[in-house]
C-alpha cells in the first residue's frame, strides 16, 4: 500500500511540474485558436524578437488580458516560437 501511495504521489507531483509551462504556448493556445493561434498574429503584426513580442504584450491593445502571463512565460513563448 506504501508503494502505491509513493507512485501515485510521484506521478502527481511530474504532472504539477509540467504544468508550469515548460512546453512554451500551451497557455497561449487556451484562448488563441484558429484565426487568433498565435503563429498567425505573430505573422500578421510582423513580430520577429522576443523583445518585439513583450512590447505587444505589455503595451498592446489587449496588455490587461496578458498582465497575468510572466516574463519567463513569454520568453519560454518566444523560445517556441523560435523568435529571436
Amino acid at each position: 500500500m506504501k508503494k502505491l501511495l509513493a507512485i501515485v504521489v510521484a506521478i502527481i507531483f511530474i504532472l504539477g511540474l509540467a504544468s508550469f509551462g515548460f512546453a512554451g504556448t500551451e497557455k497561449c493556445d487556451k484562448c488563441h485558436k484558429g484565426e487568433k493561434a498565435v503563429d498567425k498574429m505573430i505573422a500578421k503584426k510582423k513580430i520577429t524578437t522576443a523583445a518585439d513580442l513583450t512590447k505587444a504584450l505589455r503595451e498592446g491593445p489587449k496588455a490587461g488580458m496578458h498582465k497575468k502571463l510572466t516574463d519567463g512565460e513569454i520568453k519560454s513563448a518566444a523560445e517556441a516560437l523560435k523568435l529571436k
